[in-house]
């Protein structure tokens, strides 16, 4: 069967010398592997969280497609260029490897992943975007915290509650302004920029988050990365 997709890439592999294995999420198929063939001679750019319109033939007792024809259906000019960009292109890449390799079609969440990667390349404040694009991630795919009281001075990360109520548990965050923090990356607001040392704080408790909700998720390496150069 033959078919056209518009296509986010997630991952490459070689496959041979002139061919490649692909890994997309797809906008009306959800996640897709694909073989590349003579992929590598045609020097085509593949690159890690591009947008692509693909033309591919699959058989329906295949879990492997063949591509085609692969263009681009946006191109980015500063993302690849710039190495705190590259960085957080690998960061969101491993968030995405990781939870997606099961996952059907869903138009919501393709219309998410497009708009933060098209507003990664236009964004001019860096430091903000792994809390935020985490925090609404988790959020969009099922594992958003609680909000028990409208402001909360604790989050309890293993409950996935934000209340006012403390609790002796190490799995309880009780700091009045990375719990405002937390809450704000989850449910945005116009509040004042916060401190830098609540950016650094605030996106290890939510990869700690992340891990306690969702079975095998890490971003131990990625998130030393983050924090020896987006936040030094």
């Amino acid at each position: 069967m033959k078919a056209k997709e518009l296509a986010l890439l997630l991952d490459k592999q070689a496959y041979s010398e002139s061919s490649s294995i692909l890994h997309f999420y797809t906008q009306e198929k959800g996640y897709q592997t694909f073989i590349f063939k003579g992929g590598l001679k045609k020097k085509k750019a593949l690159n890690q969280l591009g947008l692509y319109e693909l033309t591919y033939f699959k058989r329906p007792e295949s879990d492997l497609g063949i591509i085609n024809q692969l263009d681009f259906a946006w191109s980015a000019f500063q993302m690849y260029q710039h190495p705190q960009k590259v960085l957080l292109v690998f960061f969101v890449a491993d968030i995405l490897k990781q939870t997606l390799r099961h996952q059907g079609p869903d138009p919501l969440l393709f219309d998410f992943l497009r708009t933060q990667i098209i507003g990664l390349e236009t964004n001019n404040n860096d430091k903000y975007f792994p809390t935020s694009f985490l925090a609404q991630y988790l959020m969009i795919m099922g594992y958003a915290p609680l909000l028990e009281h409208e402001d909360p001075n604790h989050f309890d990360l293993k409950r996935g509650v934000f209340d006012a109520a403390q609790l002796e548990s190490i799995d309880c965050i009780d700091d009045p302004g990375l719990v405002a923090f937390l809450k704000a990356q989850f449910w945005p607001t116009e509040e004042p920029q916060f401190q830098k040392e609540h950016l650094k704080a605030g996106l290890q408790i939510l990869v700690r988050y992340a891990g306690m909700h969702i079975p095998g998720f890490h971003l131990d390496k990625t998130l030393e990365i983050l924090h020896e150069t987006l936040y030094s």
